[in-house]
């Protein structure tokens, strides 16, 4: 049996993601779709709209068979990491033949080639070069690639082309059993704030969600009806607000001494200076443009700022990535997502997390870092990550906060 795996965000999940879905199972009727999902953080910095579990079922409703959590520690990171993170995490199930993905490009020839040939040390030596001139990673590799007529600039001008290349480069490495399939993207596009009617993407979404009167009958022609329904209730309840986050990086920058910010993942160059310089700003937004630069965009900013306030430090992120995915975390599934984790039981390198309390307890997470194993260690970033989530809500749903010591995965029938 063919088994197919995504790495998505679905923040929220959309009439686009579910046309993917489809279009895998038009090509491969017979195959079971796995997503490996973001949590509660997405890899842009942003705590999701909705939360996991509930993003999770949307897409088990939207097609997906299982869908599993990918680690905060490789979720909330550059494109790179989020890429090999994912990766490793399919690679490790022991049962995924393909991987499907969305992309701009017409064809994937160019970016297979562009993959094989990043890695080579003279396109490196070149990346290296235009990143110490200043220029983010994105940059530098814009530039680098244009510059030896590997891609042109209009290809990779497209965030999801850029990203995968990153999945073809981790499947080199991690998992070159698994087969790409990429999917063209022939509507609206990745980042594209305008909403349309049918597949619109994601961050239009989201922009008419901060509205305090969002257009639902518009967001019914793009999303499923439990998707709207969810998203109407949360916004009657209060959205995540960034806002929180800034006043918490606010009291952490007043009681953290600079040598210890220089442990947390991310800061380099000075750039806490500029953190602390910018923590006068207005609001959340203003903050990242104040302290964002050429080599560090707001997205890096913002990925920063939630290193910062979960204490992600340079040694464990160090450690995460060279040892991987440590744990198998379903979120939601059906009965056929269900065979799918006795197959993974059987033929995967991973324990199968039903209930977190029976590998980490919240004590446990309280412990110095070294005690814990690595897998807690890693488990205890998803249940921060989750709490930290909750702390920029309002209202917590029907007042009962959905912590990962109390939620299961779940059944759909």
């Amino acid at each position: 049996m063919q088994i197919i795996g995504i790495i998505a965000e679905y923040n929220p999940f959309h009439h686009g993601h579910r046309f993917q879905i489809e279009t895998i199972r038009k090509q491969y009727p017979s195959a079971a779709v796995v997503a490996v999902m973001s949590g509660s953080f997405t890899q842009r910095g942003t705590p999701s709209v909705l939360d996991k579990w509930t993003r999770a079922r949307h897409a088990v409703e939207g097609g997906a068979d299982l869908v599993l959590e990918l680690p905060f520690v490789f979720a909330c990171r550059s494109a790179q990491d989020f890429a090999r993170g994912g990766i490793s995490l399919l690679s490790r199930l022991g049962i995924v033949s393909h991987l499907a993905f969305g992309m701009e490009a017409a064809d994937l020839a160019p970016l297979v080639n562009a993959a094989a040939r990043i890695d080579a040390e003279p396109v490196q030596r070149c990346l290296r070069k235009h990143m110490d001139e200043g220029h983010s990673y994105a940059g530098a590799l814009t530039r680098t690639l244009t510059a030896d007529a590997i891609l042109s600039e209009e290809m990779l001008r497209a965030p999801n082309n850029i990203l995968t290349i990153e999945y073809l480069r981790a499947l080199r490495l991690l998992a070159p059993q698994i087969v790409p399939i990429g999917i063209r993207r022939r509507t609206a596009q990745h980042r594209d704030t305008h909403l349309h009617v049918g597949i619109t993407s994601a961050s239009s979404i989201r922009r008419v969600l901060a509205a305090s009167s969002p257009p639902w009958t518009e967001l019914s022609e793009s999303l499923m009806p439990s998707v709207l329904d969810d998203l109407r209730a949360a916004h009657a309840r209060g959205l995540p607000q960034e806002n929180t986050l800034l006043d918490l990086l606010r009291y952490l920058l007043l009681v953290t001494d600079s040598s210890a910010l220089t442990e947390v993942y991310g800061i380099a160059e000075g750039i806490e200076n500029r953190l602390i310089q910018s923590r006068t700003a207005q609001d959340y937004s203003d903050f990242l443009r104040n302290a964002a630069t050429k080599r560090y965009p707001q997205s890096r900013i913002a990925r920063l700022i939630i290193h910062l306030l979960l204490h992600l430090t340079k040694a464990q992120a160090e450690d995460f990535d060279t040892s991987g995915a440590a744990n198998i975390h379903p979120l939601a599934f059906n009965t056929r997502g269900r065979e799918l984790l006795r197959m993974m039981k059987q033929q995967g390198q991973l324990p199968i997390i039903t209930r977190t309390a029976e590998f980490l307890s919240s004590a446990e997470r309280g412990q110095p870092q070294r005690t814990l194993s690595p897998l807690q260690r890693m488990l205890a970033f998803d249940t921060r990550a989750t709490e930290l989530r909750l702390l920029t809500c309002p209202t917590p749903m029907n007042g009962r906060r959905r912590t990962d010591f109390i939620m299961s995965p779940q059944f759909l029938l």
